[in-house]
């Protein structure tokens, strides 16, 4: 269950240290690769503190799904990108229906976005919530996705390995947090409780 694999990651904690390691490291630019699994790329994005799930649909239609911390909220992040909607405006709202599997659609109220020229629509939701647990477990549980806007079927996507893509990208985020959590001062207090290790 979603919910187990939430709970498991520890939100509270895992927001805690994602407003640490945000500021600890600042923004780069690089994308850092984690893991490709079954068609799904696995990466760290260093401008959003999150580690996120990529995929292609037909050529023609990127999908990301996975964390972002950008304002020091922790918050699930999925967008959809297609070059083909360039009549989207930036940051207007839209109405979307996305229906995963035989489960019952979901309207979502995304905002337009470019990135890299190319026009979408992104969510954010925190991460805390009961809606970021059943998105993503109809995400991981069903084999396919339906996207819609006023009727108009935007694609239908399959999610053949989501389930391991999204289990990878918890991975790759608690690793991302344990390894900025670690203390590399080696002038900090030894575990003898000196402040100064140079003293007698």
């Amino acid at each position: 269950m979603t919910h187990s694999i939430f709970h498991t990651f520890g939100l509270r904690s895992l927001a805690v240290a994602s407003v640490l390691a945000a500021s600890i490291t600042g923004v780069s630019a690089e994308t850092i690769d984690w893991k490709t699994v079954g068609g799904w790329d696995i990466s760290f994005y260093p401008g959003s503190a999150g580690c996120q799930a990529f995929a292609v649909f037909d050529g023609e239609t990127a999908f990301f799904i996975g964390f972002d911390n950008n304002n020091d909220e922790l918050s699930l992040d999925v967008t959809i990108l297609d070059e083909r909607w360039s009549s989207i405006q930036d940051g207007n709202d839209y109405s979307i229906s996305v229906k995963f599997g035989d489960e019952s659609p979901w309207t979502l109220g995304m905002t337009g976005t470019v990135v890299d020229n190319y026009s979408g629509l992104n969510l954010m939701i925190d991460v805390g919530t009961d809606e970021a647990e059943l998105l993503v477990d109809e995400f991981q549980r069903e084999n396919s996705m339906d996207w819609s806007f006023n009727g108009n079927r935007l694609g239908h996507y399959t999610l053949r390995g989501s389930r391991r893509a999204f289990d990878e990208v918890i991975r790759c985020q608690r690793s991302y947090l344990e390894a900025t959590s670690q203390n590399d001062d080696p002038f900090a207090a030894d575990s003898s409780g000196k402040s100064d290790p140079f003293s007698d």
